[in-house]
């Protein structure tokens, strides 16, 4: 008589219960672990391969964010320098326009050449005291004489 393992050995009826024909028990074979193993081993080189590979890639994408971020960061303070500088050029030129303009409404022309004839003897230049010369031997002029 066979050993009832579980309620599974027996097959179900509409009269009576009948025992299962008893199955075999197939013990595994005890050469096929290592083959398992050595499939395991093969299998597990790519995977640690592409386990490396996945570092790898992430490592760069990482670097090459933080080299982003890092270049973002300082494009936007160059634009905060040169918004600076602009803004002192532009509070420099007022400056130097409203210096300009005080300066020229200081000088009056008409008091300055009255004080030249008056005071000074000077007078307007004659035809003869004119002289003209032509430029084409260099950049410079030599004076000779008087």
């Amino acid at each position: 008589m066979a050993i009832r393992t579980s309620y599974s050995d027996f097959i179900q009826g509409t009269a009576v219960r009948k025992e299962a024909p008893a199955r075999p028990y197939v013990r595994p074979v005890e050469h096929q672990a290592p083959k398992r193993k050595a499939v395991r081993r093969r299998l597990s080189l790519p995977v640690a391969a592409s386990f490396v590979l996945a570092v790898l890639s992430f490592a760069v994408c990482a670097y090459m964010m933080v080299s982003y971020v890092r270049l973002r960061s300082e494009l936007t303070e160059m634009s905060r320098s040169v918004t600076t500088k602009r803004s002192e050029l532009a509070s420099m030129i007022s400056q130097n326009d409203a210096e300009y303009n005080r300066i020229m409404a200081s000088v009056d022309l008409a008091s300055i050449e009255a004080v030249a004839r008056g005071e000074l003897g000077m007078t307007y230049a004659d035809e003869g005291q004119i002289v003209f010369y032509s430029g084409e031997t260099g950049d410079y002029m030599r004076r000779y004489g008087n």
